[in-house]
């Protein structure tokens, strides 16, 4: 009968250990999350004021947080106006004497003329290797790139019929 009792608690305090070690995990983590977002938002890669997103791919919990993200953003505002955006913004922050922290971030801004011919010249290019392709596995992997491709190109084909001019490609990384 003793023997049970101290088996029984020893099964309780390795519970309690346990979920204890995972709580502790995830609030660190949440915590990290919500500095990372942060970070990104206020400090490193604001979105552009004038700018519409476009697309946005992420890897963890939510995007312009803790993991990667790409976000893309299109604008009626020429290049340079852009650019100049982040140039200030990015001296704003370093005269503010923030460091990097856990948050990494780039901005890139090309003319939409040149994305939509990138993203032409890209769906052809999968068009021609899918005619390429035998084995039935690539090909139907293929297909949804080839498909992912098609509707990027639209995309950026609408947007430029809507006036807009540039596109802002904004990468983020925090905690990688």
């Amino acid at each position: 009968m003793d023997a049970t009792r101290n088996q029984t608690g020893c099964l309780k305090t390795t519970v309690i250990m346990v979920g204890s070690a995972i709580a502790f995990i995830c609030v660190i983590l949440l915590l990290a999350d919500i500095k990372c977002a942060y970070d990104i938002e206020n400090w490193w890669a604001p979105l552009y004021p004038n700018g519409e997103t476009a697309h946005v791919e992420y890897d963890l919990f939510r995007a312009r947080a803790l993991g990667e993200t790409y976000l893309y953003m299109t604008s009626t505002d020429d290049v340079e106006t852009a650019k100049q955006f982040y140039r200030d913004t990015r001296l704003a922050t370093l005269n503010a004497g923030k460091t990097r922290g856990l948050a990494w971030s780039e901005s890139f801004v090309v003319p939409l003329e040149q994305a939509v011919a990138a993203a032409e010249t890209n769906y052809d290019a999968l068009l021609k290797e899918l005619d390429e392709v035998t084995h039935e596995e690539s090909r139907n992997e293929l297909a949804v790139e080839i498909s992912s491709a098609k509707d990027w190109l639209e995309n950026l084909l609408r947007q430029l019929d809507q006036g807009a001019r540039s596109l802002i490609t904004i990468s983020s990384a925090c905690g990688t």
